[in-house]
């Protein structure tokens, strides 16, 4: 389980935020718990990323809350698994970072959030797979289930690399149900690329052995690189959990 930096890091000054970027750069994550529900986190994660919002669907902040007609789905809005993925993988420029905030977390000890280094799964393909999925541009773009059309989708190889980062675009429930937030228990037929199924069932099982765990406190902020780590969420039976969303770079 992740704990939080010391206490004394969380401030906008000068000092604090370079410390910050340092193990932003070092670990690809934050996490920090303030207790203080007036902290300034969007300006705090810019300081700290030196990006700007990216506008999000629409708009630049995101509601990460319990919605009735996503409880099923595997979905941020619903109560089900989350799988392992980075985030907007439909977007031209997919962002650098994201950063949530949370305003009420699960009373029942579920709705974790998960974060794994892709680095580390990476380092178990062979040199003929990573050369295929850095050769493979796939196109990534809801258009059914609850987010159709939301982008006018994206291309993008799989994977790539700035200089020694290895940068992933992926997502295991898209890859392997052809859907953004499928339900679980009512999965639409859907025939995945078989070269990029088998890639998706060995990353499952990776995440599942190699991931951290972070049970979000109330007012606290967890920062990450969304171009090097993979993230999910657990199952949770609160619907007062609540959550806040923002993209960077």
């Amino acid at each position: 389980m992740v704990t939080g930096l010391p206490k004394d890091l969380v401030d906008c000054s000068e000092t604090s935020i370079s410390k910050l970027q340092q193990v932003l750069q070092q670990n690809s994550f934050i996490y920090v718990e303030t207790e203080n529900p007036s902290f300034n986190w969007i300006e705090w994660a810019k300081l700290v990323t030196g990006e700007a919002l990216k506008r999000q669907y629409g708009q630049e902040i995101f509601h990460v809350k319990w919605e009735s007609k996503f409880v099923n789905l595997s979905d941020a809005r619903g109560q089900r698994v989350l799988l392992p993925h980075l985030e907007a993988s439909d977007y031209q420029n997919p962002p650098k970072y994201l950063a949530l905030w949370c305003k009420k977390p699960a009373n029942c000890g579920g709705g974790m959030t998960t974060l794994a280094y892709v680095e580390g799964f990476v380092k178990t393909l062979t040199e003929a797979e990573k050369k295929k999925l850095m050769e493979t541009r796939h196109y990534f773009g809801a258009s059914g289930g609850v987010h159709a059309n939301r982008t006018e989708g994206a291309i993008h190889p799989i994977l790539s690399f700035s200089g020694n980062k290895p940068i992933l675009r992926f997502s295991c429930n898209y890859i392997k149900y052809g859907d953004y937030s499928p339900d679980p228990e009512n999965l639409k037929p859907f025939t995945p690329d078989p070269f990029l199924a088998e890639i998706t069932d060995r990353f499952i099982d990776y995440y599942e052995q190699n991931h951290l765990a972070i049970r979000m406190a109330q007012y606290s902020c967890l920062l990450w690189d969304n171009e090097c780590m993979a993230h999910a969420r657990t199952t949770y039976s609160d619907a007062t959990r609540e959550l806040e969303r923002i993209f960077l770079g």
